[in-house]
């Protein structure tokens, strides 16, 4: 049948998210101030009048009216108001390993008023406070949810293409690296997946993606470990797992996976290693996660009907069966 599509020109698969979360518009008094902290996801700060500072040890920045700062995950910072002050604040997560890897490359924090991205990225900020300010009752319907997602693609486009475009080599500091492991680990842990699945037998091998890691940026595997451990708390094989518990998770809510086909993939010898090792994440085994997370009827009789695998992982639990299909 590949004839009939020799003159075709392909689109690309897309399969990815983005998480917006914790957003607010806010008014504060002079020497207002929030206590150090960091995010797991990036920070946007958008400055609508007064004089903002924020510290990110052991670097101070001033923002004012119409400027607008970016704070990587892991970052330890702390923002304080140097006049009264009005900003709009919300975070973003993404998988898009490579944007995330040139925005945390390019060390530039704030941005000022009158910058080519700033005149962009405000514009888009503008909007997206005007679309809060014009909702009383704090619940978003569909459409205004939809017109918040189409403004924050918007952001992150003109960010990816100043980024691209702007960035420029020069020396990296041990922070700029360890974030950059983090990077990696996830870019390639999703590579590896996507490899495993069409041929489970490559598995993914902690160690061997970590030193291979290593190698590209140069790094030995003891430097690397000590600069990601004082950036952010823990070793890159902690993190490696943290994002191995993210995959299972994904995996075991499709249904076309059995669990002894997950554990393959995921790199693990056998299903009981897997079951074990998940159990330690999340307190639940991998069947009893697929079980609570396929909770509805409508959803237990589809995956029974059109997936092989699910009544695999259940055969055990005929009890369960018949409570859930038995007319």
């Amino acid at each position: 049948m590949a004839h009939l599509l020799k003159n075709a020109k392909l689109l690309p698969i897309i399969n990815w998210s983005y998480t917006f979360f914790g957003a607010h518009l806010q008014k504060v008094p002079k020497e207002w101030e929030y206590p150090k902290e960091r995010h797991t996801a990036f920070e946007m700060i958008y400055v609508l009048s007064g004089t903002e500072q924020i510290d990110c040890d052991p670097y101070s920045y001033t923002l004012n009216k119409g400027d607008f700062a970016i704070i990587s995950p892991g970052t330890f910072h702390r923002v304080q108001a140097i006049s009264e002050l009005t900003y709009f604040c919300f975070h973003f997560d993404l998988d898009e390993p490579t944007f995330e890897e040139q925005l945390i490359a390019n060390s530039k924090i704030v941005y000022h008023d009158g910058e080519s991205i700033n005149n962009k990225v405000a514009s888009d900020m503008k909007d997206m406070i005007t679309l809060i300010h014009g909702n009383q009752e704090g619940q978003y319907r569909f459409e205004e949810k939809m017109k918040i997602q189409i403004i924050l693609s918007n952001i992150l486009l003109a960010l990816y293409q100043h980024v691209s475009t702007s960035a420029k080599p020069g020396n990296i500091s041990n922070m700029q690296f360890a974030k950059i492991i983090r990077v990696h680990i996830k870019k390639t842990m999703h590579q590896r997946l996507s490899q495993a699945i069409s041929n489970p037998g490559l598995g993914l091998n902690d160690t061997e993606i970590i030193s291979t890691i290593c190698q590209q940026l140069n790094l030995s595997l003891g430097y690397a470990s000590r600069i990601f451990k004082t950036y952010y708390g823990t070793s890159p094989k902690a993190y490696l797992s943290d994002i191995k518990q993210e995959l299972a998770q994904q995996l075991l809510i499709k249904p076309q996976f059995n669990i002894e086909q997950i554990s393959e993939i995921l790199g693990y010898n056998n299903p009981g290693n897997f079951s074990r090792q998940f159990k330690i994440w999340t307190g639940d085994s991998p069947k009893e996660y697929r079980r609570r997370k396929v909770s509805h009827f409508v959803d237990q009789k589809l995956f029974s009907e059109n997936f092989s695998t699910y009544k695999k992982d259940n055969s055990d639990d005929e009890k369960l069966k018949d409570h859930f299909w038995k007319e």
